[in-house]
């Protein structure tokens, strides 16, 4: 992968399609003056106009060779090029006639300090660009026409865009319907595909999905048909119950195993006696 950028400064470059048939090998200076550029490279507002154009080319790429940069600058001043940079020396330098100009070290001071900032940010992009996120995944039912349901297997939120869909029954290829991928907000991609089944028979089916984030491909099951809000309070309220239930008997056999009456039982105080031993007789005494 290669990222390139050209930017003009000062008067305007007017063609920037042939640049990098100009630009020396990893925008190192030329021998000498060396050939300049096309003559379409630079253009001007005006014929009058004395200033020349200023432009910097910027190559970066993601797989370099043994002992070649990974990002070099080359910057021109009219047709000739007047500064090289790469990542390997990590310093702006003088090209051609401005060698022998007397050099003023804070102005390649600060192209050096741009530059590095330059650097990282196209070898980040880099990073950007190849990141692989994978696709989470989900595959539903719906009713469709009289006796049949509509099969939906969706993918959210991938990248990179490339992404294969494909429906199985009992483990066979079963094609796919219509479908469509597109990106989403934040520079990731979704992707839908659809399928019409008969109705009851929507649990044969699978949906197959393969993309650059997966390890390997990964098959996805049918969503069981979500409850309607009366079964999940009908749900909730039975587990109370067994709560409530649960604890009543808790208490009752605490009770009982202390000789106390159920707590629903109301004696009154000349039942006491006939029901619990006379204090300092053993429980089993005869009365």
């Amino acid at each position: 992968m290669v990222l390139q950028d050209s930017r003009g400064t000062g008067i305007r470059a007017g063609y920037h399609g042939r640049v990098r048939d100009a630009v020396r090998l990893w925008g190192q200076c030329p021998p000498g003056a060396g050939p300049p550029p096309p003559p379409a490279l630079f253009t001007r507002f005006s014929p009058a106009e004395s200033r020349p154009s200023l432009l910097y080319h910027f190559t970066a790429v993601s797989s370099p060779a043994p002992g070649a940069p990974a990002f070099w600058v080359s910057g021109w001043l009219g047709p000739q090029q007047y500064l090289s940079y790469n990542n390997l020396r990590a310093q702006a330098e003088p090209c051609g006639a401005w060698v022998w100009e007397n050099q003023v070290s804070w102005y390649w001071e600060k192209e050096t300090t741009d530059l590095r900032k330059k650097e990282k940010l196209f070898l980040d992009a880099f990073q950007v660009l190849t990141e692989e996120e994978p696709p989470s995944m989900r595959l539903k039912a719906r009713p469709g026409g009289p006796g049949f349901s509509v099969l939906t297997c969706s993918a959210f939120s991938f990248y990179p865009p490339e992404l294969q869909l494909r429906f199985l029954r009992n483990g066979l290829a079963a094609g796919s319907g219509e479908g469509d991928l597109g990106p989403n907000g934040d520079g990731s991609f979704y992707a839908w595909s659809s399928l019409t089944v008969k109705s009851g028979d929507e649990y044969h089916y699978r949906c197959w999905v393969q993309h650059a984030g997966l390890a390997q491909p990964l098959t996805v099951e049918l969503e069981s048909p979500a409850k309607s809000p009366m079964q999940v309070v009908g749900i909730v309220v039975g587990v109370l119950l067994l709560l409530v239930l649960a604890a009543g008997g808790a208490l009752l056999w605490w009770r009982m195993r202390k000789g106390l009456p159920a707590p629903w039982i109301s004696l009154r105080g000349d039942d006491i006696g006939a029901l619990l031993p006379a204090p300092g007789l053993p429980k089993d005494a005869d009365s």
